[in-house]
């Protein structure tokens, strides 16, 4: 068990700072057992590795052997079977899948996969319509599929809750297969689906890796699916790039042995020239060059692939990776280009105009904070989700945004803080709410105009039992504290043995105390450029969007920071700088 990280004191952003506390017998062993550099096995053991064994596996993520067998999964040979004889027997297969990364992602794993075992035109993609269909399986989906004379629906990225259509499903004679993973605790899968695959649950419990996304479940699918074809390990190599975009972007726990197999081998195959002519197209309007990293996938690649079904159709990016030449795929991405910075505006106008709320109750806010406002006045049901996350950024709480229709339905997206289960406070709400579901971190949930102020005051009483006070407001933890004169090249290098970077596996942030502060400049009217250090040697540090706070620093002999060590390169010289977090005057 990782202990509790120690407070230390606040940044000049308000933000409280923690220091993680390290067993220094563990920390001793470690490094004589592996030879690593001492702040790296900080880190490490920050991670949960507690063994030589674990750390080797860590660094070293190997596709060839850190997958588990995809026959752990309970049902797996049986959707198998299933899969393969309608491809036999020339009956029709339905993909459905959700509108997000991860189930696009899903979607093309799934469809190639059966197109390359001979599925052919057998095989259609169906995704629901976020605005007229909302999330998830319907039973008007599953009947259209049975007028459609479809055999089998496969899902992925939902139906785990879908027992009313699994039900109708069979009764219809459709064989339904879900891939999920979203399986609330003390639930179980739907008993009327065919086959359910999903690593937790029933269906799970032999399943080591209780943290795949959707698009990892899926490709555990094609892994069985494949089994004995002469191409099978080149093309589950190949179908890890889209694994690796979907796990990234759905934030799954990238410190899980699997997912980091997974995403470190689809890094390295998104980093070579790919021969699909959408995905190359995709790369090139994400100004994506060289070798592939988490950060692209956050936030170049992946909001372009979510911008279709947040401001549009989803449709469009099957279309893009089925893309056969070139002008068909630089179309197609173009398209996603367009509806990224028609998304970017339109949450860029609905934040501001959150802050502004935030601003002016920051005296009086509550411990979990509900927003809710027309469509039409910006309250656009495809941003609300981004929103939330860049609002729990700045205040550090729960928060849940509606945006409400014109027939008075409230359609809303959340985002919570470690601590608060924002699914299991759903469910203290239950009874006024029409649907939801989700995660620990993030959920949706419908319900009447009428009934949101009775759900703040629910949410709020909640958190007022579950939540101690010190637990709200933003918090910033460090790994290890280091010393000024220990920020080099050589370190950072070090430190990026520590990637793939994602939820459960952070960028390291260190601690550096008492450093004196030589000058500090205005950036682009926008950002801070301190020189730190004394003596022959210094060190530069940039902090991102903090001009505001330079009269902060009038006067100051020395500052304490949060920061993260870099390389800057530059006329082919590279030196170690520092990127603030945030800081604090000594």
């Amino acid at each position: 068990m990782i202990p509790t990280p120690v407070r230390i004191t606040r940044g000049i952003t308000g933000a409280r700072w923690h220091l993680s506390v390290c067993d220094e017998h563990l920390a001793n062993r470690l490094k004589s057992e592996t030879g690593e550099d001492h702040i790296l096995i900080r880190c490490l053991i920050n991670r949960g590795l507690r063994s030589a064994d674990e750390v080797s596996d860590f660094l070293a993520p190997r596709f060839d052997s850190h997958l588990y067998s995809p026959n752990l999964l309970r049902d797996m040979r049986t959707a198998v079977e299933r899969l393969k004889s309608a491809i036999i027997n020339r009956e029709k297969i339905m993909i459905v899948t959700d509108f997000d990364v991860d189930g696009t992602t899903s979607s093309v794993i799934l469809s190639q996969t059966l197109k390359l075992l001979g599925g052919g035109n057998l095989i259609t993609c169906y995704i629901p319509d976020r605005f007229s269909e909302g999330y998830g399986l319907s039973t008007s989906i599953v009947e259209r599929a049975a007028a459609d004379g479809i055999k089998v629906i496969l899902t992925a990225d939902i139906g785990i809750k879908s027992h009313v259509e699994a039900t109708l499903a069979r009764r219809l004679g459709i064989d339904l297969i879900i891939c999920d993973h979203h399986l609330p605790d003390g639930e179980d899968v739907p008993a009327d689906a065919f086959a359910v695959l999903c690593p937790k649950g029933s269906s799970g419990v032999d399943y080591p890796n209780k943290h795949l996304a959707a698009c990892g479940v899926s490709l555990k699918l094609a892994d069985a699916l494949l089994n004995g074809h002469p191409k099978h390990t080149a093309i589950l190599e190949s179908l890890a790039k889209l694994t690796a975009i979907g796990t990234v972007a759905d934030m799954v726990d990238l410190s899980e042995k699997e997912n980091r197999a997974i995403v470190a081998q689809g890094l390295r195959a998104l980093s070579e020239r790919s021969t699909n002519p959408g995905l190359r197209a995709l790369l090139k309007f994400a100004q994506v060059n060289g070798a592939v990293t988490t950060y692209d996938i956050g936030f170049k690649i992946g909001p372009r692939i979510n911008a279709a079904g947040r401001v549009a159709h989803a449709s469009s990016v099957l279309a893009l990776f089925d893309a056969q030449t070139d002008e068909e795929a630089n179309d197609l991405a173009m398209k996603l280009d367009a509806l990224n910075t028609e998304r970017q505006q339109i949450q860029y106008q609905l934040v501001d105009k959150l802050k502004v709320i935030v601003e002016s109750q920051r005296e009086k806010l509550d411990s979990v904070l509900l927003f809710a406002g027309p469509e039409s006045e910006g309250f656009h049901r495809g941003v609300v989700g981004i929103a939330c996350s860049k609002i729990v950024e700045m205040t550090g709480r729960p928060t849940l945004i509606c945006s409400i229709n014109e027939q008075g339905m409230a359609h809303g997206s959340a985002r919570s803080i470690n601590g608060f289960h924002m699914v299991d406070a759903l469910d203290t709400v239950s009874d006024i709410l029409v649907k939801y579901g989700g995660h620990p971190m993030a959920a949706g949930f419908t319900l009447t105009e009428n009934k949101i102020d009775e759900m703040r005051y629910r949410l709020n009483s909640y958190a007022a039992e579950v939540l101690e006070p010190g637990e709200l407001g933003r918090s910033l933890t460090a790994d290890a504290e280091i010393g000024i004169n220990e920020v080099s090249v050589d370190l950072v290098r070090s430190l990026a043995r520590l990637e793939p970077h994602g939820i459960g596996n952070p960028v390291p942030t260190f601690l550096i105390r008492n450093v004196p502060l030589k000058s500090v400049q205005i950036l682009k009217e926008k950002h801070l450029k301190l020189i730190l250090g004394n003596g022959a040697r210094t060190v530069d540090a940039l902090w991102w969007g903090a001009s505001g706070h330079k009269d902060d620093l009038a006067d100051t002999a020395a500052v304490a920071l949060l920061c993260r060590p870099e390389i800057n390169s530059w006329n082919g010289r590279e030196t170690a700088q520092l990127k603030i977090i945030d800081l604090s005057v000594e």
